[in-house]
């Protein structure tokens, strides 16, 4: 391990590694209600990449709010409504794991 935690047990077994569980925030970007994004990040190719969405000016409790599709393809990164809906306003965030 270069850089990073471990942290051991009294038989000096690993408990706990920043390699295993950590995942590095790539980026954050907002997509507006109803649009449409794609980025690409050649720069952690061969990683293993996530996202997470949060929702912003979520809609009134008597109605549905749909979150929109988010979509990864190697190192790009997709987000759209799903087919015959209208989506929410989101915060995307793209994760990476080597």
């Amino acid at each position: 391990m270069a850089h990073g935690l471990q942290l051991f047990d009294a038989h000096g077994d690993i408990i706990f590694s920043t390699d295993d569980i950590t995942w590095l925030q790539v980026d954050q970007f907002e997509v507006a209600a109803n649009g449409t994004a794609s980025y690409n990040y050649p720069e952690i190719s061969g990683m293993t990449i996530i996202t997470q969405i949060q929702m912003v000016n979520d809609a009134p409790d008597d109605q549905e709010a749909y979150a929109p599709e988010v979509t990864v393809s190697g190192t790009t990164v997709s987000v759209a409504p799903y087919s015959g809906k209208s989506s929410e306003q989101v915060i995307v965030m793209v994760l990476a794991q080597d």
